[in-house]
């Protein structure tokens, strides 16, 4: 699931890193504590606690999820 612009595709997003990580929805965003593959936590927790300044280091939007999971494998963006 690649990322893209605008809100429409936010809903689809959110729904593909759920089942796909086993989200769990908080008050503010979805508990990353579930996600078990190393390299795609880190790459959250760094995106949750550094450079998105909104997010909490354990509560993030579903899409962060996604674009950690492309930052793990490589993904760069400009």
């Amino acid at each position: 699931m690649t990322i893209s612009k605008g809100k429409g595709n936010d809903l689809g997003i959110a729904e593909a890193m759920k089942t796909k990580y086993k989200l769990e929805k908080k008050k503010r965003g979805y508990a990353i504590s579930n996600i078990k593959d190393k390299a795609d936590h880190i790459a959250t927790q760094i995106l949750a606690g550094k450079v998105m300044r909104k997010c909490r280091a354990d509560e993030i939007p579903a899409p962060v999820v996604a674009l950690a999971q492309q930052c793990a494998e490589g993904v760069q963006f400009n």
